[in-house]
This record gives C-alpha cells, structure tokens and sequence, in this order.
C-alpha cells in the first residue's frame, strides 16, 4: 500500500532568530486556525544509544520509553514558546508528527511548540523539557534577521 504524506508547506521558510536559540521556521504566508502546517516523518532513535551529543538531544520528540524520534522536515527546528501557535500529534503507527495551527498565525510569524506539555499541549509535565534533557532556556527576540529560504 502506497501512503502519500503532507509535505511541508511551500509557505514556511527559516532564518536566523538573531537569539541564543539559532534557526527558527517562519510563516511566509497567513495559517489559519486548524490548518495541517506539516506531516513529518521520523527516524526512531533507542535511548540506550545514548550519549546524543547536545545538538540530537535539544532535536528529538520523545517517543517511547525505549526511543526518541528526530522529526525530518521542518520538524525538529520548532522553537519552543511558552504559548505556541502550533500543537502537534505523534502517530506511532505511521512514524510521523503532524503539526496544526492553534490559532491564526500571520505572515512572517515564527512557529513554535512547546517542549513543556504533552499530546496538544494540555498536559503539562511535572518536570520542563529543559530540566530534563539539562538546556538552558532562553526568551525569544521577536525581531529577526533577514529571510534564508530553503
């Protein structure tokens, strides 16, 4: 069976935060709410290979308790937010993350997750993302350097 898979918007673009936090993806083009911003396939990863060194580790979606998963696409260079505009869903099925606008998102937005709450981004962790995989947090400058797209 043949599955076809959303690629990633051709209205997404990524440039240079002009943080501490690097790249970001932004939106060339309005999102509406709901929208399917991108379907991402992702390479499972045992957690017993680990040490990852520290730029796999801030990359990779927790997946099982054996695994975690660096999202291809666009998929694993979301910034995190502590009030995204973008929710996302594991399918575990079908190895892939699909990510949605939580609400409208405007041109030249930045689109964020966050790495601090589970499924849709109503359940909050006891312990932050930050704590556990031992990164330092930085605030998001909302202006930005010039477009690179890809």
């Amino acid at each position: 069976m043949i599955e076809i898979l959303t690629a990633a918007r051709p209205t997404l673009f990524i440039q240079d935060t002009g943080t501490a936090l690097g790249r970001g993806v932004y939106a060339a083009a309005p999102i509406p709410v709901g929208e399917v911003v991108e379907v991402a396939p992702v390479v499972l990863l045992a957690l017993d290979s680990q040490p990852f060194p520290g730029v796999v580790r801030r990359l990779v979606y927790n997946w099982s308790q054996t695994h975690v998963a660096l999202a291809l696409g666009y998929g694993s260079l979301y910034n995190h937010n502590d009030q995204p505009n973008l929710h996302f869903k594991r399918d575990l099925k079908k190895l892939t993350v699909s990510f949605y606008a939580r609400h409208e998102i405007g041109a030249g937005e930045q689109l964020t997750i966050s790495y601090d709450y589970t499924g849709e981004g109503t359940n909050p962790r006891k312990r932050s993302w930050f704590e556990i995989h031992q990164v330092e947090k930085v605030a998001i400058d909302p202006n930005h350097a010039d477009k690179e797209t890809l």
